[in-house]
C-alpha cells in the first residue's frame, strides 16, 4: 500500500480544481496571450493546455484499467516524446476550447468513478517499457496524486507567463 500524504478526499479535491483554475486562467485569452511562451522560453499557453489534455487521455485510461483489471500492464510505446508528440499534434496552432473542456470532463469523471468504486485508490497498474519489462507499479492514488501536480506545476506557469504579460488573474496557489 502506498505511504498516504493525505486524504483521498483532499487529493480528490485538488483533481478537481486543478481543472477549474487552469480554465479560469486561459478563459478569454487572446491568440497572442496564447501564443506567449514567457520571458524564459519554453512552451506556449497553447502548448501547454493541450500537452494536459493529450497528460488527460493517457493516464485516464490507466486509471481506469487499475480499477477494472487490477494488476494489469500496461506497456508505453511508439511515443516519440513530449516534443515531437507536440510538433505531430500541432499544439501550437491549434485551437484551445476543446482541450480545456476534456481536462475538466476527464478529471470530473475520473472523480465520479473514484467515488463510486471507494476501494480502487489502492489497485495497481504495472508500468512496462515497449520490451514488455516491467518498470513499475503504480496505484491509482500515485496515479491521481501525479496528475494533480503535473497539472499545478502547469497551472503555475501560466499563471507566470500572464504575469509576464501584466494579465496577472489572481491565481493563488493551492498546493
Amino acid at each position: 500500500m502506498a505511504e498516504r500524504t493525505m486524504q483521498d478526499e483532499e487529493i480528490l479535491s485538488r483533481f478537481l480544481e486543478g481543472a477549474k483554475e487552469l480554465q479560469g486562467l486561459v478563459k478569454g485569452l487572446s491568440e497572442a496571450d496564447l501564443d506567449s511562451a514567457g520571458g524564459d522560453g519554453g512552451w506556449t499557453i497553447r502548448q501547454i493546455v493541450h500537452h494536459v489534455a493529450d497528460d488527460c487521455d493517457v493516464w485516464s485510461m490507466c486509471i481506469k484499467k487499475a480499477i477494472a483489471t487490477p494488476g494489469v500492464m500496461v506497456r508505453f510505446e511508439g511515443f516519440p516524446g513530449n516534443e515531437a508528440w507536440a510538433e505531430a499534434l500541432h499544439f501550437d496552432r491549434r485551437e484551445i476550447g476543446a482541450a480545456a473542456d476534456l481536462i475538466g470532463a476527464h478529471r470530473r469523471y475520473l472523480a465520479r468513478l473514484l467515488e463510486h468504486f471507494a476501494d480502487a485508490w489502492d489497485r495497481l497498474l504495472r508500468l512496462a517499457n515497449a520490451e514488455g519489462e516491467v518498470m513499475r507499479e503504480m496505484s491509482v492514488r500515485e496515479m491521481v496524486q501525479m496528475l494533480t501536480d503535473h497539472l499545478q506545476e502547469h497551472v503555475e506557469r501560466i499563471a507566470q507567463i500572464l504575469s509576464e504579460r501584466g494579465k496577472d488573474r489572481g491565481m493563488e496557489s493551492k498546493v
